[in-house]
């Protein structure tokens, strides 16, 4: 190896380093970058139909996404205060929340008593829960300047996702005529198949998710209503949030909807369990099947391990966003690795009419003589 091979390698390893670190230190930015264009593949089809009827582009851009910030703000300040007003009480004073955990702790094991008809214990010491208040309430009050500066970098997060979403309505025609004209003239037919079918598949990934957790949210509120359980609309958010993260979402949301419920009242919550633990089967038997059906065509095995990997990269953010990346990436590899792989097999008949694919046969070697066959 000559020492121009040896600096060579040695900087595109630099480089490659280089690069790695600053996408892992970028790598919020490029979260938000992926957010907002997933919403902007979900949002532009409402903004095409727009500018069908006749709408100019910048009118229906502002009508669509100005919906969608005025829906969202109007339920954020609709959820919110119940329970800030109420977490807020608690950590004003963690004796109070220590004495409704400890009355529902003995709620559950009478109930429990009297379904079973024996005696049943938990085994929770009531100086335990007081405890466990006290360390969680004190960790609450001493992480509480961080975690408002959380919430304003989500406000910021989301005004640049939205300012970002916007650009790329705007411009995603240009970008990707730009694009696809860097590529090989064979490739570019192929190259815009790809940008159809994975801004096709993102778009309605992400439809389906809303309109799945917006059922899911309204079942919820209506039941909890009827049921006369208060803070419905906290509960029935904070569930059909969860919602949205795919597999173990409606199982989180089930558990907080409860916890929530609990510190109110015991018996309220066992209704709201009953109540979301309906909702999840009908969410996971009826709308799911139906609304995400080829949304996202992957084993849950997989699924699974993308939203584990998502969450450990960036919390809830990471494991919404992770299987629409995986997507793309399956998309990416069926156009680029699978497709042209299978076109160069052929397919050839075995006895009993089973078709197999064989990889084709060499031609034949031309025999000595033959024009282009070599000498005599």
């Amino acid at each position: 190896m000559t020492g121009y091979q040896v600096f060579r390698n040695t900087l595109i390893i630099v480089i490659t380093l280089a690069l790695t670190y600053l996408f892992i230190r970028s790598l919020n930015v490029w979260i938000v970058l992926v957010v907002a264009i997933l919403v902007a593949s979900a949002l532009r089809p409402p903004i095409m139909r727009l500018r069908e009827w006749g709408v100019p582009q910048s009118l229906a851009i502002l009508i669509v996404y100005g919906g969608v910030t005025l829906l969202t703000v109007t339920l954020l300040i609709a959820v919110l205060p119940p329970v800030i007003n109420q977490v807020v009480s608690y950590i004003q004073n963690d004796n109070r929340l220590a004495d409704r955990l400890i009355t529902a702790h003995y709620w559950v094991e009478r109930f429990l008593s009297q379904s079973t008809g024996s005696d049943v214990r938990l085994g929770i010491e009531p100086e335990a829960i007081r405890t466990a208040v006290h360390d969680v309430v004190e960790t609450i009050r001493v992480t509480a300047p961080s975690l408002i500066t959380n919430i304003f970098n989500f406000a910021g997060d989301f005004i640049i996702m939205i300012i970002i979403g916007i650009y790329w309505v705007t411009s995603r025609e240009r970008a990707a005529a730009f694009l696809i004209e860097l590529l090989p003239l064979g490739r570019q037919v192929q190259a815009q198949a790809i940008l159809d079918e994975i801004e096709t598949g993102l778009g309605g990934y992400v439809r389906g998710i809303v309109l799945v957790s917006l059922m899911v949210g309204i079942l919820c509120f209506v039941a909890l209503v009827l049921l006369h359980i208060p803070n419905a609309a906290t509960l029935s958010f904070v569930y059909g949030l969860s919602t949205a993260i795919p597999i173990i979402g409606g199982f989180v949301g089930v558990v907080l909807a409860t916890a929530l419920a609990v510190l109110s009242s015991p018996s309220e919550a066992l209704v709201v369990l009953v109540v979301t633990v309906i909702i999840q089967q009908i969410e996971n038997y009826i709308l799911s099947p139906r609304i995400m059906a080829k949304n996202a065509d992957f084993d849950e095995i997989l699924v699974i391990v993308f939203i584990a990997a998502g969450f450990t990269l960036n919390g809830v953010t990471g494991a919404l966003i992770a299987v629409p990346v995986a997507g793309t990436m399956a998309i990416l590899l069926k156009h680029l690795v699978f497709e042209p792989r299978k076109g160069k097999v052929s397919p050839s008949k075995v006895e009993g009419g089973i078709l197999i694919a064989d990889e084709p046969a060499p031609p034949p070697p031309q025999e000595q003589g033959a024009p282009g066959g070599g000498y005599r």
